[in-house]
C-alpha cells in the first residue's frame, strides 16, 4: 500500500461518523477518502483482515473473548490513525462513533497531530435505511440482514448514540443525496469551523 500524496501544506482531517446502520456512511466515506487523498479506514474491513472470516468474528464475538473483537479491531485502526495522521494524511475513520468518549478519545489524537476533527452525521430517513440493508451487497464493509435484524440493528443504534455536545465540529450531510452534493456540502462546513480557527 502506498501513502497519499500530502499534496499540499492544509491541515490534515480526522473524520469520525453517526448514522444509523444503512445510512450510507461507507458510501460516503469511499468517495471521501479518495477526494481527501486520504486514507478510509474501516471497523467491519478491519475486523475481517484480523480474524480471517466472518465465521471467525462471530465464533469470537459469541465466545468469553467477545471483547477481543473490538479491543483488537479499534487497537489497530486507532495505531494506523496515528501513523498515518503524524505523516500529514488524512483519515476517514469509517466506523461508527455513537460514544461520546471515543469522539473525544479521537479529539484528542488530532490535536496531538495538528489535524482537524471533524463528526460527519449522515441524515438518512429511517425507511431508507431500513431497505438499504436488507438489500446491500455483503462485503468487507458491509453486511446484509432481513428486515427484522436490520430494523433490529438500528434500533441498537439509536439506543446507544450520545448525540454530539455543542463544542463537537458537527458536519451535517444529507444520505440521499448524490455524493458531489455531499461532498460539497462537507467542504463548505469544513471550511467554517477552519475560518472559526478550531483546533
Amino acid at each position: 500500500m502506498s501513502l497519499p500524496s500530502r499534496g499540499s501544506s492544509e491541515q490534515p482531517l480526522l473524520v469520525m461518523f453517526i448514522g444509523v446502520p444503512g445510512s450510507g456512511k461507507t458510501y460516503f466515506a469511499t468517495r471521501l477518502a479518495k477526494r481527501l487523498a486520504g486514507v478510509r479506514l474501516g471497523g467491519d474491513a478491519m475486523r475481517l483482515a484480523i480474524f480471517g472470516s466472518l465465521e471467525e468474528i462471530e465464533a469470537t464475538y459469541h465466545s468469553k473473548h467477545r471483547q477481543r473483537v473490538n479491543t483488537y479491531t479499534f487497537g489497530a485502526i486507532d495505531y494506523v490513525t496515528e501513523q498515518l495522521l503524524a505523516a500529514g494524511v488524512s483519515v476517514v475513520y469509517d466506523a461508527i462513533h455513537s460514544k461520546r468518549e471515543d469522539r473525544l478519545k479521537q479529539e484528542r489524537v488530532a490535536n496531538t497531530y495538528h489535524a482537524l476533527p471533524v463528526l460527519v452525521r449522515i441524515n438518512t430517513p429511517y425507511d431508507v435505511a431500513l431497505q438499504r440493508g436488507t438489500e446491500r451487497e455483503v462485503s468487507a464493509d458491509s453486511r446484509k440482514f432481513d428486515r427484522d435484524k436490520m430494523a433490529q440493528v438500528i434500533d441498537q443504534f439509536e439506543k446507544s448514540l450520545e448525540p454530539p455536545a455543542a463544542i463537537e465540529l458537527v458536519v451535517d450531510i444529507d444520505g440521499e443525496a448524490t455524493f458531489d452534493e455531499q461532498y460539497g456540502s462537507f467542504l463548505q462546513q469544513v471550511e467554517v469551523f477552519r475560518g472559526k480557527g478550531n483546533h
